[in-house]
């Protein structure tokens, strides 16, 4: 097992530092960005009654590091998700890598995200806090050097109390970079 861990840790900072060496002349700006949207997550939950899917909100805070990576504060309320006998709502908070693709343009960047966090699950009748993760993609469009619109889809999924918890989430928002 640590074998393989430490082949994979060497397999991923050879990518950083190739990615690295690829945009070392170019002149690149560390900036940090804000961003709020919303979102619509869509339930898969395991062994549960049937829920309504939900609406919900969230905000970010990232550093945009490297021109194909980011660091994300990502959080999350998604409101009730209706069931036959309760309601659920959920919080997330979670530490999320963005990377994006080469083949992105000054005003269009593809990227794909992963993150890991703490997930809060409250039934009303139950009140669960467990750890959470997060894959998907997204495409965020730079209307000005400032301001970007973004899109994501990602697949959330609880650990522990909450591995039950799973669900596809849409967000739409925009952040500004300052």
């Amino acid at each position: 097992m640590k074998r393989h861990f430490f082949f994979a840790v060497l397999a991923l900072m050879t990518v950083i530092f190739s990615c690295t060496s690829l945009y070392a002349g170019q002149n690149h700006l560390d900036r940090f960005y804000v961003g709020v949207g919303g979102s619509y997550a869509v339930e898969d939950f395991d062994d549960s009654p049937d829920y309504d899917n939900s609406w919900g909100i969230n905000a970010k805070i990232g550093y945009h590091t490297h021109p194909l990576l980011d660091i994300e504060l990502d959080f999350d309320y998604l409101g009730k998700f209706e069931g036959d006998a309760v309601d659920l709502e959920i919080l997330t908070c979670m530490f999320a890598l963005k990377g994006y693709f080469p083949i992105s343009t000054e005003k269009v960047k593809l990227s794909t995200v992963v993150g890991t966090g703490v997930m809060h699950a409250d039934s009303g009748l139950d009140d669960e806090i467990d750890l959470c993760g997060k894959v998907g993609l997204g495409l965020d469009f730079f209307t000005t050097q400032d301001i970007s619109i973004g899109i994501e889809g990602n697949y959330t999924f609880g650990f522990g109390d909450l591995d039950d918890i799973r669900y596809f989430n849409f967000t739409i928002g925009a952040a500004y970079h300052f």
